[in-house]
């Protein structure tokens, strides 16, 4: 029989060998953290980026400009080295997108939901989950690339053939609290890479867009500045207008 004070030891030693499993902060001090963390990056209000559009390992196919409003807005203009112009409007989870001026019916998605990074508190970085079907109190833990992430909105297992299922969420680095990437409920997923500081602003340095069945394609980022950009200016009538030569 083991001594007591030996069954002790043991014990102990069983429970210190054993791993130690941090508790998950709720989804309300995870959003409320990552709101924190926008308004000190200074994205927290209107953006304009300057970007280059490339798709697989292709060169830069168009250069554009991205507008991104911290209400759920954002506009993307993409000119194409074929001469011809794009034009990608969001509102909120509303996607649609123009060539020439003309609609275009199964757009391809290169306009991230950026106002997501912009959110400047809990409260309105949860509505705009809500708008994108993440749910608001479901969270778990996750790898995207080598950051270790809080999933607000969850995850499934994988299936049965151990491919991976996805659910509408954000995934935000657990130390820095910064968006690195985001899941549409179509399967379309954006991540986003090391950050870039263009005078005091803090965006990601590029943006990469996965669509089930297609060439991933990639918005490298290579300016930004705050903008004066109204509400009014993410109109559907920005979409329909001629560009400009």
């Amino acid at each position: 029989m083991i001594p007591r004070l030996g069954l002790v030891a043991a014990l102990l030693g069983l429970l210190m060998a054993a791993p130690v499993v941090a508790a998950i902060p709720g989804a309300q001090k995870i959003a409320d953290t990552t709101a924190r963390t926008n308004r000190a990056s200074g994205r927290a209000a209107p953006l304009l980026l300057d970007v280059t559009l490339k798709i697989g390992d292709s060169p830069p196919l168009a250069s554009g400009v991205l507008a991104t409003h911290p209400t759920g807005l954002a506009r993307l203009e993409l000119r194409s080295n074929q001469g011809f112009v794009e034009r990608h409007l969001l509102q909120g989870s509303e996607y649609n997108a123009s060539r020439d001026g003309e609609i275009l019916r199964s757009p391809r998605p290169f306009l991230p939901p950026l106002f997501l990074l912009q959110s400047s508190s809990g409260a309105a970085l949860q509505a705009a989950l809500s708008s994108f079907g993440v749910s608001g109190v479901e969270v778990a833990l996750g790898l995207a690339d080598d950051h270790d992430c809080y999933v607000l909105g969850g995850r499934l297992p994988r299936s049965p053939e151990g491919e991976e299922r996805r659910l509408p969420s954000v995934w935000v680095d657990s130390d820095s609290f910064e968006v690195v990437r985001i899941d549409r409920h179509d399967g379309v997923r954006y991540g986003f890479g090391p950050l870039a500081t263009f005078d005091k602003i803090q965006v990601p340095s590029w943006i990469s867009i996965e669509v089930p069945g297609q060439a991933p394609a990639r918005l490298d980022v290579v300016r930004a500045a705050k903008a004066d950009a109204p509400a009014a200016a993410f109109g559907i009538d920005w979409l329909m207008a001629s560009p400009a030569p």
